[in-house]
């Protein structure tokens, strides 16, 4: 969806990488290097809604590439290495091209770290940066970065640590699928109720651009790659998976606590997933991998889970919909009266420029909630819109059935519009819906109004 955004909304962003939460403000930043930013990272951004959870606020100034001194990049890059350097109440991170200092905010509710610094006006220092802040946060939340290449295979995930040149890339590109790779470069992996799951993240080798959604999926297995003349997978212990695996952390702090945490990780991940040492020839395709790893997937892998929280489903839907333009889908509630029923399907229609939508159109948005699963995805039909002034965003106006209240709302902060309804099917009909309504009066009567979600039991 095209939008046209106020520079104040566009200088932030809200990124959820491993179900970790974190904000990033951009300040003396032009805005061709913001849209860079946020199209990059757009699959893992969510509306900035002030009420959302973070584990970290950053304010960041950015500032213009200094031209090499004597000794060029290569010297400068030497004198001023990554240090990460955290305790209990602060968090350093520093580099010859960015500078971060966190600070713990404690009050009521979760505790928060907040602060500010300053970054090189460059994608690669963001970037970087951005890996940093996750690696840290990772681990404090029972998690890990980690760098492998992640795979869904059915309704599982499989992860394939190792270091550069062990073979990520190639074999993240011989998946049939794109949407299957999680990342060729680095995974979040996480302890959940239901046992680890595995999430891709936008953080790819060769800084390309990758990552379709937030979801994650059960993690299966973890296969250790090397180069060998046939493909067979063998059985590794949980002791030698762990140092493996610890290899491959994503990690840039060297004190006890962070040694001690990390490694509690591993062992404990280790002696919950299967691990092997996937040994791979280059001509070995996806469907041999597999082939050779199913006695060490379990059963059930074909079996369809919902996502783990309403966050991660409201995002993968917002992936089918800007892939396929068009997506089919049958609510629950019993809201939906007069206008729709249950067991309707209602057929979403991605949105096109804020411009071209107008009263009456049946708006489908998401709003975030504090935690994941308190997101909210709604369906209500469109009052009005009131246009931008003094340089604020414009105002949708929204009206739901058994409500007697008008809501309002900025696109892009507290809620992303992800589409509006273009047809339902009922008992084997198919009709388009309206776009205008002609009488505005019908607006504030009981018409439509769907909060949906808590979907498949959620």
């Amino acid at each position: 969806m095209t939008v046209k955004r106020d520079k104040d909304r566009d200088a932030e962003l809200l990124l959820s990488i491993g179900a970790v939460v974190g904000h990033v403000t951009f300040t003396s930043a032009p805005e061709p290097f913001v849209t860079q930013a946020r199209a990059r990272y757009d699959a893992f951004t969510m509306p900035p809604a002030p009420g959302a959870d973070r584990s970290f606020s950053a304010e960041l100034r950015f500032e213009p590439a200094k031209p090499p001194r004597a000794g060029g990049r290569g010297a400068v890059e030497r004198s001023r290495p990554l240090s990460v350097v955290a305790d209990e109440d602060t968090i350093d991170i520093d580099r010859w091209d960015f500078h971060l200092r966190l600070t713990l905010q404690k009050g009521r509710g979760r505790a928060r770290w907040t602060g500010a610094g300053r970054c090189e006006m460059n994608p690669f220092a963001l970037d970087s940066l951005l890996r940093v802040l996750w690696s840290v946060f990772l681990p404090r939340e029972g998690g890990a970065l980690v760098h492998a290449c992640g795979l869904r295979h059915a309704e599982v995930g499989v992860v394939f640590p190792g270091q550069s040149g062990a073979g990520k890339t190639t074999l993240a590109r011989k998946a049939p699928d794109a949407d299957d790779v999680l990342s060729d470069e680095m995974v979040a992996l996480r302890l959940s109720d239901d046992g680890w799951r595995v999430y891709g993240t936008p953080f790819w080798g060769d800084f390309a651009r990758g990552g379709i959604s937030m979801r994650s999926w059960p993690l299966r297995c973890v296969g250790f790659l090397s180069q060998r003349e046939s493909v067979a997978m063998a059985p590794i212990t949980s002791s030698e998976a762990t140092l493996r695996l610890l290899e491959c952390f994503v990690c840039f702090q060297t004190d006890t606590a962070t040694v001690q945490r990390n490694l509690g990780i591993a062992a404990r991940l280790c002696s919950d997933v299967r691990s092997v040492e996937a040994q791979l020839t280059r001509a070995a395709t996806t469907a041999e991998i597999f082939r050779k790893l199913g006695p060490h997937l379990g059963v059930d892998i074909e079996r369809q889970t919902p996502p783990y929280s309403s966050r991660e489903m409201i995002s993968e839907f917002r992936s089918f919909l800007r892939k396929h333009k068009t997506y089919a889908f049958k609510p629950r509630g019993g809201s939906m009266r007069p206008f729709l029923k249950g067991g309707d399907s209602l057929f979403i229609q991605a949105a096109g420029d804020e411009g071209e939508l107008a009263a009456g159109d049946i708006l489908l948005y998401w709003s975030p909630g504090r935690t994941p699963d308190d997101d909210a995805l709604t369906c209500h039909r469109m009052v009005a819109r009131v246009p931008a002034l003094r340089g604020r965003a414009a105002k949708f106006l929204t009206k739901g059935d058994a409500l007697s209240r008008i809501e309002n709302f900025e696109n892009g902060r507290q809620t992303e519009i992800l589409g509006k309804v273009s047809a339902i099917s009922r008992d084997g009909r198919t009709w388009k819906v309206p776009g205008r309504v002609g009488n505005l009066a019908r607006l504030f009567g009981s018409l439509v109004a769907m909060p949906i979600l808590r979907m498949a039991g959620r």
